[in-house]
């Protein structure tokens, strides 16, 4: 059986040398059960090395991996993909670089 392709759209941003974030789409193939940490290793392993995201325990209970996807926070690890989505870094924390926030510095609070 063949691979189903995605479409993954992340909001990348490096305020080290980005003036403004900007979305940047990936062409991923997926299995049955793959997860947004999945196809996120996946661009980075295969198709990007540059992309910024977090992962821990891989199981859902260290709880770093959080990441908003087509606008809901979720955890990574364990939040299933089948479909297009679009990823960004969890609302309301200063964004460090890509999916990547500061849990430590809340913003528009």
């Amino acid at each position: 059986m063949e691979a189903k392709t995605v479409k993954i759209k992340v909001k990348r941003y490096d305020p080290s040398k980005d003036k403004e974030p900007y979305y940047q789409t990936y062409e991923v193939p997926i299995e049955k059960g793959a997860t947004v940490l999945s196809v996120l290793r996946y661009i980075y392993e295969k198709l990007d090395h540059s992309l910024v995201f977090y992962y821990s325990c891989r199981i859902g209970k260290c709880v770093g991996c959080h990441v908003s996807v087509d606008g809901k926070t979720r955890l990574a690890c364990n939040t299933i993909v089948d479909k297009d989505v679009t990823l960004e870094p969890q609302a309301g924390y200063k964004v460090v670089r890509d999916l990547v926030v500061d849990k430590s510095e809340k913003v528009g609070a």
